[in-house]
């Protein structure tokens, strides 16, 4: 994938979930923004919506994370979501 960032950042507009990824990002990470120089240094890949942040500490809960997350892992992995 040419740049990880920007297809991570349409991934979650595509599903609708950009505005839930940033706010449970921010609350959980300390009031850190995921840009693209952040998301370098955590590097982007299959299984990087697991380790961003708690799923069920969110209004989504988990079940809506784990299948978002499977979505991700076709995508990044297979080339489909």
């Amino acid at each position: 994938m040419p740049n990880i960032y920007q297809t991570f950042r349409h991934f979650l507009r595509d599903n609708g979930c950009e505005r839930q990824f940033d706010a449970a990002f921010y609350e959980q990470s300390g009031a850190n923004v995921l840009d693209e120089t952040l998301a370098d240094i955590l590097v982007i890949d299959e299984a990087f919506l697991n380790r961003c942040f708690d799923w069920s500490k969110t209004p989504e809960g988990r079940e809506f994370w784990k299948d978002i997350d499977g979505r991700w892992w076709d995508l990044v992995r297979y080339g489909r979501d």
